[in-house]
């Protein structure tokens, strides 16, 4: 009965560490994070220059709910977040094209927060 009741703790424990990381996962560390629709996937940006930092992509059709808690009103958006922290947001505007510096923006602003750690 002990081993069960100690198997279950771990469980729920586990189940509440899931629950609030993933609540917030996206934003955790340094994160770079591309806010787009599948009409736009050719034209995405690549994240592979950050592939050091957490990097993610949501979709309008699949992330709803992140969209609209992130207040993103451009297509597509780009956010650079640091332990849950708005660092950076680039907007696309009507254009729906990303400025041509997203990259080296993206990239300062990283080394900005990296040296701030020392």
């Amino acid at each position: 009965m002990k081993y069960l009741k100690n198997k279950l703790c771990v469980a729920i424990a586990l189940f509440v560490f899931s629950v609030t990381s993933n609540a917030q996962s996206y934003k955790d560390g340094i994160s770079v994070v591309q806010y787009t629709a599948d009409f736009l996937k050719a034209d995405d940006m690549s994240l592979k220059p950050f592939k050091n930092y957490n990097t993610f992509t949501f979709y309008l059709a699949k992330d709803a709910k992140i969209f609209k808690k992130e207040t993103i009103k451009f297509l597509p958006s780009i956010c650079l977040y640091q332990d849950g922290d708005l660092i950076l947001k680039i907007e696309s505007g009507i254009s729906m094209k990303l400025p041509e510096n997203t990259e080296t923006r993206i990239k300062e602003e990283i080394d900005k927060l990296l040296q701030d750690k020392f």
